[in-house]
């Protein structure tokens, strides 16, 4: 049975490049409508409320495409209102689709929150001595700590920069991110496109909000069985693992699963509800698969990847 569910942005509706971006991954049947934090205000009514100095400030996009910025309050407000009313519309799940909104959403409708989608990435997959760097819009989102700490995760060692998507910025955002393992582009206003020419230039994985955000969804839509692409691997997860020069000796089928949910961000407690196999199965598999590799986290995997792409 189709499933029904609502995207709500932070800006003007339709998005129809983030969207159609996210619905790649999802992949399945599944029909969806989509609302906007600041659909039917004028460029006036926006312009009013631009950010205060004291205020969290967020970038969004309005129908003509221009990229503005507004304040976080505002925006917070905004998607209350406009939350609750879609709550009571019969959807059958509903997706903040944004990064950098810190709320609370209580709602009797299935509720995706797009920050914590990507928080959950972060700690499942930061661990140890890996340095995370971290891209925002602007200056300020980078300097502010609650951008990544609101909600209590630990990074041990992570380095912050804005980059705005000009391409004659990507040499000056690689320098600053050279000593990254891995780049994360902490907003759903940078694409696909972008991050592969920042991983051209850094020669580091980069993975953007709305990959995240896209895993994290597809995830829920097969745990409430939605006709979705179970059991099968995603291209998006099959990208990093064709990447990888041969393993000693050739991967079963299930380890080939197993790996690329696990180059693709997951954590073994996902991976296990995603393929339908238990928790302690999954470990036993991802421990084959490495060892095949002769390789013991996931980040020695990515490098290579990486390394193997750019030969």
């Amino acid at each position: 049975m189709e499933k029904r569910v609502c995207f709500v942005t932070l800006g003007q509706s339709p998005r129809p490049e983030l969207i159609s971006e996210v619905m790649r991954t999802v992949g399945g049947n599944v029909a969806f409508d989509q609302v906007g934090a600041l659909d039917g205000l004028t460029a006036e009514e926006v312009a009013r409320h631009a950010p205060k100095p004291n205020e969290h400030p967020l970038v969004t996009q309005v129908k003509d495409g221009r990229q503005v910025v507004v304040s976080g309050p505002f925006i917070e407000e905004r998607l209350s209102t406009i939350i609750s009313h879609v709550d009571r519309l019969g959807y059958d799940l509903i997706i903040l689709l944004s990064s950098g909104i810190f709320g609370h959403f209580p709602t009797s409708t299935p509720f995706l929150h797009g920050q914590l989608a990507v928080d959950e990435w972060i700690a499942s997959f930061i661990m140890g001595s890996a340095q995370l760097g971290v891209v925002f819009p602007l200056r300020r989102q980078a300097s502010d700590p609650c951008s990544l700490n609101e909600y209590g995760i630990l990074i041990q060692n992570s380095r912050r920069v804005d980059y705005s998507g000009e391409t004659n910025r990507i040499e000056e955002t690689a320098l600053l991110l050279g000593s990254a393992d891995i780049i994360l582009m902490h907003s759903v206003s940078y694409t696909e496109e972008m991050a592969r020419q920042l991983a051209a230039v850094t020669r580091k994985p980069v993975i953007t909000a709305r990959r995240v955000i896209a895993g994290a969804l597809h995830l829920r839509l097969m745990e409430s069985h939605a006709p979705t692409i179970a059991g099968a691997i995603q291209a998006s997860e099959l990208n990093l693992i064709e990447r990888l020069p041969s393993p000693n000796e050739p991967l079963t089928g299930r380890e080939q699963e197993v790996l690329s949910l696990v180059l693709d961000g997951k954590s073994n407690k996902e991976i296990a509800k995603e393929l339908g196999i238990s928790h302690r199965t999954v470990e036993i598999h991802r421990s084959r698969a490495m060892g095949k590799y002769n390789a013991t986290t996931a980040m020695q995997l990515i490098r290579r990847a990486m390394i193997q792409t750019h030969q």
